[in-house]
This record gives C-alpha cells, sequence and structure tokens, in this order.
C-alpha cells in the first residue's frame, strides 16, 4: 500500500513518536493499518500510555478487536481514531472492552458507524467515564439518535457531537431533551 505519510515501520514509529513521559503516542497520518495496530497493541513501552491518536490509519474492526484485547495498554483516557473504518462493528468492539473503561474522550468522526454502533455506545458499560463523544459525519440517524437519547450508562457526558448523522428535527429533539444526557453541555446536532 502507497503510504503518503510515512515509509517507516511502526515498531520505528513508536519510540520516535512516544512522548518524553511515556503518556502521548501520536500515530495520526501514519497509515499503520489492523497489523501496524496489533503490533501497538503488544508493545510493552505503551504500559503507562494515555493517549492514543489513530486518525486516519486505515484501521478496522480487526485492528482494534487487537486494541481492545491488550494486555499492555489498558489505561486510554483519550482515544482519536477519527477517519478510519470501524463501521458498527469496530464501535461494538470499543463498546464491550474493559480496556476502555477510563476513556473519558473517545472520538468516531467519520467512522462509517451506523444506528448499531450508537446502540452498542449507549448501552456500553464500560464507557460510563465518557464526558466528550464526537460522532460526526457517521450515519447513525434517528435509530442511532434514540439509542443514544436512551443511554442509562452515558450520563457523564458534557460533550456530544453528531452533526452529520443523518438526524431528523424530531431526533434532534429526543437527544436535546433527554434525561440521561442531562450533564451535556455542548450538543452539536447541525
Amino acid at each position: 500500500m502507497n503510504k503518503p505519510f510515512n515509509d517507516e515501520p511502526v515498531e520505528q514509529l513508536i519510540p520516535k513518536l512516544l512522548s518524553k513521559d511515556g503518556k502521548l503516542l501520536d500515530l495520526r497520518l501514519k497509515y499503520i493499518g489492523d497489523d501496524g495496530l496489533k503490533i501497538v497493541a503488544a508493545t510493552d513501552a505503551l504500559r503507562g500510555l494515555e493517549v492514543l491518536n489513530l486518525e486516519r490509519n486505515d484501521i478496522g474492526p480487526e485492528g482494534i478487536r487487537a486494541l481492545a484485547e491488550s494486555q499492555v495498554i489498558t489505561g486510554l483516557v483519550e482515544l482519536h481514531l477519527e477517519r478510519n473504518d470501524l463501521g458498527d462493528d469496530g464501535t461494538r468492539i470499543i463498546a464491550e472492552s474493559s480496556n476502555f473503561s477510563k476513556l473519558k474522550y473517545l472520538n468516531l468522526w467519520k467512522n462509517k458507524v451506523g444506528a448499531g454502533g450508537a446502540e452498542a455506545l449507549a448501552q456500553s458499560l464500560y464507557l460510563s467515564s465518557l464526558m466528550r463523544l464526537d460522532m460526526a459525519q457517521n450515519n447513525i440517524g434517528d435509530e442511532g439518535a434514540r439509542a443514544l437519547s436512551g443511554s442509562l450508562t452515558l450520563s457523564d457526558l458534557k460533550y456530544l457531537d453528531v452533526f452529520g448523522n443523518g438526524i431528523s428535527p424530531e431526533g434532534q429533539e429526543l437527544l436535546k431533551n433527554a434525561e440521561g444526557l442531562g450533564k451535556v453541555q455542548d450538543m452539536i446536532l447541525t
């Protein structure tokens, strides 16, 4: 595959792009793919990782499963996955993994997430600490909006972005008036 911004193997990128304190790894635009994420998930030097930026890396459900099952990366606070290809399957994997139970910020912008993915997030017992959720430019529609508005576990959310998801005015009203989303201070709908 042609990697427009990266010619280096992920094994070389990790020590080069890991912050000195070992808490932040910024791999955005490195196109590591699922195989690269499997290497990241197994790299012992990442045990203290809190922030992982994987924006635009050709990651799908297979790669995110490696992260969800990692014995190394278990304390992420921020996970940036914008512009990948997770779909509903990848989103469900995140929602069902205790590895993501410390997440405060999850960015799923433009990941082909539909109503099923939104429902998985809304029902996740592991994402109850989430404070920021960016799901802009997906396709959750009114069904996904209904699922999010009925969530009893996303009660700590303060920021929710669902712009560009084909949500009707009725679906937007459901989100605005959702009791379970009562702490949301900033909701981006249109």
